[in-house]
Parts: C-alpha cells; sequence; structure tokens
C-alpha cells in the first residue's frame, strides 16, 4: 500500500469565517477552503458546529497524516481533525503573529488589526501588549462591525429624517432585497440568515460604506474617517500607556483595510501627529499565508528571491487586498503625515451614529 504524504494545515479562524490551507512539506499550497465562523461570540452552537462538519468534508483530509496544523486553530475544529487523523504537532499563533509574519516581520512590531473585530498589538523586549478587542457587544471601534453598524445608523436616521440623505441606505437595502422606501422593514432580515449571524451580517456590510464613500456621499467618508482615526487613536493610546519605543515597525491585517484610502490616510496621519518614527509596511499576504511563512520561518527556511516568489505564485488568491491607493505605495514607507486641507475632522461626531 502506498503511503500517504504528510499534509499541513494553516488555520484562521475570525468572527465572520474561517479559511484554512492545505500545504506539503515543501510549504506549497495545495488547496483552500473556508467556511463560517467558529467563534462563540458571534455564532450560534448549532451554526458553529454545521461550520466545522462542512469545512471536514471540503477538506477532505480522513486518513491523512497531518504534519502540523498551525495559525489560529478552533479547538472543537482540531479536535475533530485529531479524530481523523494522525496530527503530529499543533502549533497555536495569535493573531499578532499571523499578521505580522505576513509582512515577514519576525521580532518586534506593532499590529493594527482590523476585520470583523479590532484589536492593536504590540510586542517589545519580549512581552506583549495590547488594545482593544472587546467584542461587539461591548465595543470593537474600528472595526468592520462598527463600520457596518455606523452605515446602519446613518441609513436609518436617513429614513427617518432625522440625518441627511445617504447612498448608504440605497445600498443596504438592495443588499437585503429590498428598497429605500422599504428598509425600515428590510433590516429585520439580518435576524434570519441561514448562515451568518447578525453580527457578522453587519459587518459584511462594511464594503458598502467603502462604495458609498467612492461616489462622494457624506455619511460614508465621515464614517470611514472616524474609523481611521479610531485605530490609529487605539495603536497611539497602546504605545503611550505602556512606553513602547516609538521606532517600532508597524503593519496592518484585516479586511477593513480594502476599503476607501481615506481610513488609510487618517490612521497614518494619527500615528504621525502622535510622533510615531517606524515604519508602516503593508503585508504582502492574508493573515492566513503568516501561518504558512512562520512555519516556515520555524523551520529554518530561508527567505530568499526564488522562496518568495514561490509564496506569491502559489498563495495570489489570499494576497493582501488593499484599496488600489495603497498598492502603489512604497513598501516600507515612512509614517508621515498627508495635508489634506479638505479633510473633515474624525474627531467631529455631529450627526453620526457612531461610538459604543
Amino acid at each position: 500500500m502506498t503511503q500517504k504524504s504528510k499534509l499541513n494545515i494553516a488555520l484562521d479562524s475570525g468572527g465572520t469565517k474561517v479559511i484554512a490551507l492545505l500545504y506539503d512539506e515543501n510549504f506549497r499550497m495545495i488547496s483552500s477552503h473556508r467556511t463560517g465562523s467558529l467563534r462563540s461570540n458571534t455564532t450560534a452552537p448549532e451554526l458553529v458546529q454545521r461550520n466545522i462538519d462542512d469545512l471536514i468534508r471540503e477538506m477532505d483530509i480522513a486518513g491523512h497524516p497531518i504534519g502540523t496544523i498551525t495559525g489560529i486553530p478552533d479547538g472543537g475544529l482540531v479536535a475533530r481533525i485529531k479524530e481523523l487523523c494522525d496530527v503530529e504537532t499543533v502549533a497555536t499563533c495569535g493573531e499578532f503573529d499571523l499578521g505580522m509574519h505576513a509582512a515577514e516581520l519576525f521580532g518586534d512590531g506593532i499590529l493594527s488589526l482590523s476585520g470583523t473585530g479590532a484589536t492593536m498589538f504590540a510586542r517589545s523586549n519580549g512581552k506583549h501588549y495590547s488594545t482593544g478587542g472587546y467584542g461587539a457587544a461591548v465595543s470593537d471601534a474600528g472595526s468592520g462591525y462598527w463600520i457596518g453598524r455606523a452605515a446602519f445608523g446613518a441609513a436609518i436616521e436617513d429614513d427617518e429624517g432625522r440625518g441627511p440623505r445617504t447612498v448608504l441606505t440605497d445600498l443596504i437595502a438592495e443588499k437585503l432585497g429590498g428598497t429605500r422606501d422599504n428598509i425600515s422593514r428590510a433590516i429585520f432580515a439580518i435576524y434570519g440568515q441561514n448562515r451568518v449571524s447578525p453580527t457578522a451580517y453587519v459587518a459584511s456590510c462594511t464594503p458598502l460604506v467603502s462604495q458609498a464613500a467612492m461616489t462622494g456621499d457624506g455619511a460614508a467618508l465621515k464614517i470611514l474617517e472616524r474609523a481611521g482615526y479610531l485605530i490609529g487613536a487605539q495603536t497611539v493610546a497602546m504605545v503611550k500607556k505602556h512606553r513602547l519605543p516609538r521606532s517600532l515597525p508597524v503593519t496592518i491585517s484585516g479586511s477593513v483595510w480594502r476599503s476607501h484610502p481615506l481610513l488609510f490616510d487618517t490612521f497614518r496621519d494619527t500615528l504621525a501627529s502622535a510622533g510615531l518614527e517606524g515604519h508602516l509596511h503593508i503585508p504582502a499576504f492574508e493573515p492566513i499565508v503568516g501561518a504558512v511563512i512562520g512555519h516556515a520561518h520555524r523551520a529554518g527556511v530561508i527567505f530568499d528571491d526564488a522562496f518568495r516568489a514561490q509564496l506569491i505564485e502559489d498563495y495570489k488568491k489570499h494576497a493582501f487586498e488593499v484599496s488600489s491607493d495603497l498598492r502603489h505605495r512604497p513598501n516600507p514607507q515612512k509614517i508621515v503625515p498627508t495635508v489634506r486641507a479638505d479633510a473633515p475632522d474624525p474627531t467631529d461626531l455631529r450627526g453620526l451614529y457612531l461610538d459604543f
């Protein structure tokens, strides 16, 4: 009988989805899979189990020897994999490690993460620090959920005549299968989604804010500007509170950074105004590939041009998506402010349904 070759599994379990990569002993990608979230704070227990079953079925790994499971695994998923496969090693990593490794940063640094939730991380002289990350029920300022909730708030204020007219009303109504005229009823559809929790659904509306901002919509631009400021302000607060070196390299992670460049520019300006002097690295890959890169780094792989070219080719479907404006900026770039005379004040909250 032919012996089956070992597989490795990289996992990134987030508030909206789980991504799993199968890759071989040479770190070449075999396949990519995804399912809904497994997190109990955003997903009902029965949906968590269904998502685990769906992912296991898609990966088709029963009976295969597994060398390493790495990344951000969920306990229930790992337990199920161990029932089906002989697993040698489980190398758990945190969101900080995945985000840093996706930018090929393996030492001290700062990670500003904003996806469904938002957390700022730092490592300095062997110690770890964080700010934010309290969850949607309490506060996830600057996160995808926060942006989506602000968009719903702006649309509701528009519909009820309490706020300015905004394109967000039309875009949200369309996503929900309704129209501007019946958005007050259509909104309740978020509570009846078969495979997505209300929190995840609200977060999934973040691209609509970017779409509206591209048309010059005032409400959308104010939401994104405020989000960039809040992510930056939390990062600066962490540096100040823990007296971290202002020269630490900074990188970003999460789906929110795909939005309108105003969010990123405000974030960078907030760092610069506080005197952070490090360099800002835009990662090449999504965090899930950071799990593979971290595994390769621990295994002693030399990150030469050939290996980087292999990563770019194999994992191109998981390249870090940013706005087209960011894609053409130098990497790394010095943290310096941009002068924009027409930019609204991100601290001005008048008429904006935002902070919680």
